[in-house]
């Protein structure tokens, strides 16, 4: 930590002004300080153009009277809000950094006992943990790394709404015909929606004949192929059900609309995973991280995505860090919580994707078969099976580093090595 530290500090010169921005939707508050934490001045510039323009007036009016050598601006990764202040910068060729909010939190608790808040405290806290090198060194995304990014995070929301989706189908069927799960293993299948879309109401299929009710399902199917006798077993189960009875145009009026819904997410989902995965195999290093062969292309763009461009990292163990799989000290006098805890505050897309490529290429690859076997039953310190998943995951995004770093394609014989 003190070597992390010593070299922040070495990269900022001597003199430098820092100014601490508090990011807000219309308007920011922005706090100067010179080395010694002096404050030198406070204002507030709007979100827009001129606003930035005047930051830009204001930092360099002080650091011509300061003779400062440079200016370093600060500010939390709020929202979107930091990105437009940060390509301004960028074009500006101002220099800046981000600071985490949990830090910015601590930090100001720590100063203010009674836990005052207010935006100029805010900006005064990041731009002293800015002079105390207390920084992050993230960085703008560009070029195909900032689509990517953008494509990855459109397809998490997109998977979020899919599963709400199916949720309510789920939940509307369980009031119209709650047997229904134990015909269909999943709601989501194309003969279950094609029956849920108009005829999902027990209380209206006892009434109906056998073959009008599959004919009926029938016109509504969308896929490929109808599973009669799973329908037969719906019609006699509908019964005796225990669904509801009244209500029920309601009912399957919502239905509808959450299927509609779900088939437009999902036809939405299509499209976005081919442009990802088209973003994904233009850029360089596609072709090294596929070449392992049990690493899926989605898992692959999404590992790409979440870590951004690797020549801005200096080694593996930065990767790590950045997914939050790097095993941490936990101890308190004669108390240790865990011998190998991870740290769990990196990015969770990262650690997730690496999670289930990890699940993946033990059963795929035989060199991480191997490993997986040898972390839970050597000798000295055996792993338990999700620990060794654990140390499988530092050990994956290490191989991918390496062969990404010298551009290589993937060889197992080579793995205990990476």
């Amino acid at each position: 930590m003190n070597r992390t530290l010593t070299k922040k500090l070495a990269q900022v010169k001597p003199g430098t002004l820092y100014i601490g921005v508090d990011l807000g939707r219309k308007h920011n508050v922005a706090v100067v300080l010179n080395e010694r934490a002096e404050r030198l001045a406070r204002f507030r510039f709007p979100n827009e153009k001129d606003g930035y323009d005047y930051l830009h007036r204001r930092g360099a009016a002080l650091q011509e009277r300061q003779q400062a050598p440079a200016v370093l601006v600060g500010m939390e990764p709020t929202n979107y809000f930091w990105k437009l202040l940060a390509a301004d910068l960028e074009q500006r060729k101002v220099e800046y950094r981000l600071v985490n909010a949990y830090t910015v939190k601590k930090h100001r608790e720590g100063d203010q006992l009674d836990r005052s808040k207010d935006d100029a405290r805010d900006a005064f806290t990041i731009a002293d943990l800015l002079r105390t090198g207390k920084f992050t060194e993230t960085q703008l995304l560009h070029g195909g790394y900032a689509e990517l990014r953008q494509y990855v995070a459109l397809r998490d929301r997109l998977s979020k709404d899919i599963r709400r989706q199916k949720n309510l189908i789920h939940n509307t069927a369980g009031q119209l015909f709650p047997e229904l799960s134990s015909v269909f293993k999943s709601l989501a299948g194309q003969t279950a929606l094609a029956m849920l879309r108009r005829h999902g109401a027990a209380a209206v299929i006892r009434h109906m004949p056998l073959e009008s009710f599959i004919a009926g399902v029938r016109a509504d199917l969308r896929g490929r192929r109808l599973m009669v006798s799973r329908l037969r077993r719906a019609h006699e189960l509908a019964a005796t059900s225990i669904g509801l009875q009244d209500g029920i145009p309601a009912l399957q009026l919502a239905q509808r609309s959450y299927i509609e819904t779900l088939e437009k997410l999902q036809s939405q989902m299509k499209t976005v995973q081919s442009a990802l995965l088209e973003t994904f195999l233009a850029l360089p290093e596609s072709r090294y991280m596929l070449s392992l062969s049990g690493l899926g292309a989605i898992t692959a763009a999404i590992i790409l995505a979440e870590v951004g461009d690797p020549s801005r990292y200096r080694n593996a163990s930065q990767w790590i860090k950045l997914a939050g799989i790097q095993p941490v000290p936990n101890l308190s006098g004669r108390k240790t919580r865990s011998r190998t805890p991870m740290s769990h505050k990196g990015r969770v897309r990262l650690r997730t994707a690496l999670y289930f490529a990890v699940l993946r290429l033990v059963r795929t690859d035989e060199a991480f078969a191997r490993e997986y076997q040898r972390f839970q039953q050597r000798e000295r310190n055996p792993l338990t099976k999700m620990q060794a998943l654990g140390a499988l995951m530092n050990r994956l995004l290490r191989i991918l580093w390496a062969l990404v770093r010298h551009q290589q394609l993937y060889d197992p014989r080579y793995q205990l090595t990476a």
